[in-house]
């Protein structure tokens, strides 16, 4: 094929490679840009739930879709006596605990776990942090989440306490539910970071990858496709010799 003073000749397999290969590249980079999209979309909705105004939790648990990270109200009194300390937990690079304390409800028949915050590690991992709290009932401010569905076990290290608070490396209610005697609700209270008794709070949402990672992998595929495309005109064009020099 002419083109002006080019001679576009190319190859079988080149031409059948790069007719596969562009349309998966390109594919992969809208595949991208719809799940940056849809993590964007789940972005604005929890940041639109932080901005509303508390909902009792009782009112949060009849709502039809019991959206994440929905600011919501609780009253009860701490089980002090119960709290669990979740390992493997790093706030600004450092190791330490996420504090879940039981919350017995005044208005339910269940007790909700509450995250209070991030405490650091103790001089050694046998000596556990003081973990102060009110005797009386008080009321919550938090956001309403689930526990992670996954986390790392990590078996050797598991701590040898059987005592109270218990160091634990997953929040697994049927099995906390017999350590306690009595039943939880499937769900955990992020505590605000401005709501008293409470120790370390920055909470984030968790998204895994966030939006802006998913459109610059978009752009890695789409810059791939272009490449592969302009190797393969590159190779199969040659330029045409001028006859009369």
């Amino acid at each position: 094929m002419r083109l002006g003073g080019f001679d576009f000749t190319p190859g079988l397999w080149p031409t059948l490679a790069t007719i596969v290969l562009v349309p998966i590249l390109v594919s992969l980079g809208v595949w991208q840009l719809e799940r940056a999209a849809w993590k964007q979309a789940l972005v604005d909705e929890h940041a639109e739930h932080i901005r509303q105004s508390p909902l009792p939790l009782a009112d949060w648990l009849t709502s039809g879709d019991r959206p994440q990270y929905r600011r919501v109200t609780a009253r009860g009194r701490y089980d002090l006596d119960h709290q669990l300390l979740l390992d493997n937990s790093i706030h600004r690079g450092r190791a330490g605990y996420h504090v879940l304390t039981p919350l017995v409800l005044t208005d339910l028949a269940e007790t909700v776990l509450v995250n209070r915050g991030w405490v650091p590690v103790g001089p050694s991992r046998v000596e556990l942090p003081a973990l102060p709290g009110p005797e009386e009932a008080v009321n919550v401010r938090a956001l309403v989440t689930y526990p992670p569905g996954k986390r790392l076990r990590l078996d050797d290290v598991e701590e040898p306490h059987t005592g109270w608070p218990r160091v634990v490396q997953l929040i697994e209610p049927r099995v906390l539910e017999q350590q306690l005697g009595y039943e939880l609700l499937p769900v955990v209270l992020l505590l605000e970071a401005d709501a008293a008794h409470g120790f370390a709070r920055e909470w984030r949402p968790v998204y895994g990858t966030t939006p802006d990672k998913h459109r610059a992998y978009a752009m890695q595929w789409f810059t791939l496709a272009a490449v592969l495309a302009l190797i393969y005109i590159g190779v199969n064009t040659r330029r045409v010799s001028n006859e009369h020099e």
